[in-house]
């Protein structure tokens, strides 16, 4: 039988980067081969292999960063987490740095894929069941103190949006949390959108598996989220949102089901977003520019050069207000055609993001033109 999967933390590089992010080398590292978030990244890498695993580690133990703190926030920690679900969870970017802290039996998961069913269950000794296109055939015997539906709302028409958000909120045990992102309309830049509806949906994406009509890419005002939540919880559910606070693309909505405890108002730390705009290979050098930015109300952040896994340059940050600009430049010989460049912004301690990512060969004379991705 073929193999299904690899294991990228067998190249050094990928594996010092693994312990240092997530503090140890328990870890596990072995990659789907059909995983599409990690597939995702190698296209959009350019076919860096390096590149591309680090980035699915990293997106992997920002969502765990996340729901640790809202867990945090409303149940104290993980220990008294009874039961978790992760819903369209894929095939375990996520979960791998979840069971760590979550013991597996405790934790489920869905995906409408049973061949990704079928490896977290080996992998990560979990739960698993196979999900339905329709919410009216997703069932399950449990009920749970937490749902995490990541990147799932982001591609769902209006009808299935209402319908799935109806039928996930209605598997919460009371005081139950349901945890879904969401693409923003600060991130669709089409002058001649229509938002007269609240959101706007292509038929497109970057799975192969689903029929983009029905898995597609959306696109949704926070006022059509409020009033999806409404319905769904008929009133009931009360609803905190979070702009860029999902691994700093897309929104977070975080919806309580009652009876929650009185609590403060939950607050998160947000990873830093900003990208590449400038980017020269010259005869002598190499020239990497862009822009970064904190959270609401946070310092700007500190900004690192890294080439072959080595720090090759620091940026601090920490002056009046949470953005700034950040440019270095390299000698060519620092370089080889080969190593992953990569660029990462800190804000709050240990909330660390990749800006920008990539190696030089595809840029170099007889390569085709453009700017490393982030």
């Amino acid at each position: 039988m073929p193999p299904t999967g690899f294991d990228p933390r067998s190249n050094p590089r990928v594996d010092a980067y693994v312990r240092q992010l997530a503090g140890d080398a328990g870890i596990f590292g072995v990659i789907h081969l059909a995983d599409e978030m990690y597939l995702y990244s190698l296209q959009s890498l350019k076919g860096c292999d390096e590149a591309a695993a680090i980035l699915y580690y990293l997106k992997g133990r920002q969502i765990f960063l996340t729901v640790e703190e809202v867990v945090r926030w409303r149940f104290g920690g993980f220990s008294a987490v009874a039961s978790f679900l992760d819903f369209a969870s894929g095939f375990g970017r996520f979960t791998r740095f979840l069971v760590r802290e979550l013991s597996a039996t405790r934790v489920s998961i869905s995906e409408i894929d049973p061949v990704a069913v079928e490896f977290q269950k080996d992998a990560f000794g979990v739960k698993g069941l196979v999900s339905d296109a329709d919410p009216g055939g997703f069932g399950l015997p449990d009920a749970f103190d937490v749902i995490l539906a990541s990147s799932f709302f982001s591609h769902l028409p209006a009808p299935a949006f209402q319908a799935w958000l109806r039928r996930l909120y209605g598997l919460l045990r009371p005081g139950g949390l349901l945890l879904f992102s969401v693409h923003g309309k600060a991130l669709l830049a089409e002058s001649a959108a229509d938002w007269s509806e609240g959101i706007v949906f292509r038929a497109e994406s970057e799975t192969t598996r689903l029929d983009p009509r029905d898995y597609g890419t959306s696109y949704v005002t926070e006022e059509f989220v409020r009033r999806a939540v409404g319905e769904a919880t008929k009133g009931k559910g009360s609803m905190s949102g979070f702009p860029f606070g999902f691994c700093a693309q897309q929104d977070l909505y975080v919806v309580s089901r009652p009876s929650v405890p009185a609590l403060s108002p939950l607050t998160l730390r947000r990873f830093p977003r900003g990208e590449l705009d400038r980017f020269e290979i010259r005869e002598e050098d190499v020239l990497v520019e862009g822009w970064a930015e904190g959270g609401p109300g946070e310092r700007s952040p500190e900004v690192r050069l890294f080439i072959g896994g080595a720090r090759a340059a620091r940026s601090q940050g920490g002056g009046p207000g949470p953005a700034r600009r950040w440019s270095f430049t390299f000698g060519r010989s620092a370089a080889s055609p080969d190593d992953v460049v990569r660029v990462e912004a800190e804000g709050e301690p240990g909330f660390s993001n990749i800006v920008a990512m990539g190696t030089l060969r595809p840029f170099l004379p007889g390569a085709s033109s453009a700017v490393p991705s982030d």
